[in-house]
Parts: structure tokens; C-alpha cells; sequence
């Protein structure tokens, strides 16, 4: 009988064997994806490795290879630099390698987990006896490990015997998971398929590129608001400019939300009942004969004079009514 400890070994300093292969998500159709994003991180954005529900992967030691199904690259590492093709494929972010990040369900099978994240209780205990099966073609360990306190299933997982490679792992209760639909151990690996030789971007030339890409689109948004909504300036005697930095439609009918670093606005095509938005500071809220309007400010309180002002800049003339201000709970009017 295997014992755990043999296992545990192998999936962290399991023999440095090059191999290839096809991972596929296992997942329950109408179930909720298994991960939806979110993480923290400090300095330079990080590289990421986001594989989706599938995904072809090249391995040896410390570099890596992964391409979508498909054939594009998704991630490439040589072990001293790695290219992150998530945002332009051909184009990718180049950084170092102590900057990625792994994400999604296929995260464990594509690097492995540290001796420290095999401590403690999150699914890192086995919960059963260590059995032999085989699996995706290969001879492999496989037993359950034990859920943390929040989690009601066992993980079952499959550890490749000659090489250490966790090859699947899935919540049997409920079906879900990840898995190598095929895999090749041993086999001599192109150093070629590690290394990315077109162009390429720093971090710093990324967020570059970021910061001018919204400015254009700021500009575009700016500039639709000066022809749909308001060209003239929209300063109210508070003194406050309206004017938005940032607009963003909400339907094909006109509806808009815009901002800037001190208010809002927005508006919907006019309904039975007056629309109101969900927010977080006073607002007044009007309608026109086509319009729901909605107005609120940050850290200033806005009167009814101040939003009658913006009325007669964004239309005037029309008639208004439905119009009230409405207090967020617990911040009503002193």
C-alpha cells in the first residue's frame, strides 16, 4: 500500500520529466463557473495564466508552454522571462516569471503546488487510503483529500507515478473539475516552444498603453455627450461643472451614465415610473416628456436651485415633472 507521504513527495519534487498534453475543464452544464475573477496584488500588474475551460500545455522544469485549444498562445516561459498574451495575442506583456499568476480550475495541473500549500487544511489532508488507477492513459495515485471547514465535498485527485504530475482532481458529489485528457511524459521537448521572438511589451509600456487608450476613449465618450446630450458648459451656481470625464451608454435607446471626479448623471428613456438609480450619495431625480433624469454629487450637497440651473443647460424648455430628491438610508437631510 502507497502511503501519503510518497505521494505528497512526488507532487512537490517529483522527477524533472518533460511533458505535453490536453487539459479539459469538467464541468456541470447550467452550473456557476468555478471562478469569476478577483485577486490582490502590489507593484507591477502581474502575468497571468488564464486558461479557460481548456487549454494545450508544454512543460519542462520551470518552462512552460500554454496555448488555447485552438493554437494560440495564451502563456510562454523559458524559466528567465515569461510573455502573458491575455490582453493582445500579438503582442504580449513580457516580465519575470516571479510575477505570475495562475488562475481558473486548471491552475494546479499546470504548475505545481509548494510544499508549504500542501500544509494546513485546505484540501492538503487525504481523507480515505491511497489507491492505484489509471488514468488519462497513465498509472497513477489517486486518493481524496479532506475539504476545509467551509466546504461540505472530498477532492479527489490523480498523481501521475513516474513523474508526480497531478493529472486531474474533481469533486465526485457534484462532477466538477479538471483534468489531462492526454498527456506524454518523457518526451524530448523544442526549446523553441518556450521562447517568444516577436514583439513584445514591458509593464511599464503596457500601462502606457492603457493610459492612452482611455484617454482616447474619454475623448470619444466627452465628445458623444457634446453632441447627444450637452454642448454647452454645465457649471451651476454651487459653483460645480457637470461636464462628464467619463460616459458610458447603457442601451441602444440613448440611455447614459456619465461622470466626472465630483458628480454623476444619467438618464433612461422616461418610464411609467420615474427611474431611480442605486446611489450612494443625495440625488434628484426628474423626468422630461422622453427622459428619466438623475443627478447627484459627491461630497457636495446640491440644491434645488443649483439642479433647476442644470435643467434649463440640458433642456431647455421642456417641461418637467415626477422631480424629487431622494436621501440614501441613513443619510437624510439634517
Amino acid at each position: 500500500m502507497t502511503a501519503w507521504i510518497e505521494v505528497l513527495t512526488a507532487l512537490t519534487a517529483g522527477p524533472d520529466l518533460p511533458l505535453r498534453g490536453t487539459i479539459h475543464e469538467v464541468h456541470v452544464e447550467g452550473a456557476p463557473e468555478s471562478f469569476s475573477g478577483g485577486f490582490a496584488y502590489s507593484g507591477q500588474p502581474p502575468l497571468m495564466v488564464v486558461p479557460g475551460h481548456g487549454c494545450r500545455v508544454w512543460r519542462h522544469g520551470n518552462k512552460i508552454r500554454v496555448e488555447n485549444i485552438d493554437g494560440d498562445p495564451i502563456f510562454i516561459s523559458d524559466g528567465v522571462q515569461a510573455w502573458d498574451f491575455t490582453g493582445r495575442a500579438d503582442r504580449p506583456r513580457v516580465g519575470s516569471p516571479d510575477r505570475v499568476i495562475y488562475l481558473g480550475p486548471s491552475q494546479f495541473l499546470l504548475h505545481r503546488r509548494s510544499a508549504a500549500e500542501w500544509t494546513g487544511g485546505d484540501f492538503a489532508q487525504p481523507a480515505g487510503e491511497v489507491e492505484v488507477a489509471e488514468f488519462a492513459g497513465r498509472d497513477c495515485w489517486t486518493v481524496q483529500l479532506a475539504p476545509p471547514d467551509e466546504k461540505p465535498y472530498p477532492l479527489r485527485i490523480w498523481v501521475d507515478v513516474e513523474s508526480g504530475q497531478l493529472l486531474g482532481y474533481r469533486v465526485e458529489e457534484v462532477g466538477e473539475g479538471s483534468q489531462f485528457i492526454d498527456v506524454t511524459v518523457g518526451e524530448t521537448l523544442d526549446e523553441g516552444l518556450f521562447v517568444w521572438d516577436g514583439p513584445a511589451v514591458t509593464p511599464e509600456e503596457h500601462q502606457q498603453l492603457l493610459r492612452d487608450e482611455h484617454r482616447v476613449t474619454q475623448r470619444e465618450q466627452t465628445q458623444w455627450f457634446v453632441d447627444n446630450v450637452a454642448g454647452a458648459p454645465l457649471t451651476v451656481r454651487v459653483p460645480m461643472d457637470f461636464t462628464p470625464e467619463d460616459v458610458h451608454a447603457t442601451t441602444d435607446s440613448g440611455g447614459f451614465d456619465a461622470s466626472n471626479h465630483v458628480a454623476m448623471l444619467s438618464h433612461r428613456p422616461r418610464s411609467a415610473e420615474v427611474w431611480e438609480p442605486k446611489w450612494g450619495v443625495p440625488h434628484y431625480v426628474w423626468s422630461t416628456p422622453l427622459w428619466d433624469w438623475a443627478v447627484g454629487a459627491i461630497n457636495i450637497d446640491l440644491d434645488r436651485t443649483a439642479v433647476e440651473e442644470l435643467q434649463q443647460r440640458l433642456h431647455p424648455g421642456e417641461p418637467v415633472d415626477r422631480d424629487r430628491r431622494i436621501d440614501p438610508p441613513g443619510r437624510g437631510r439634517s
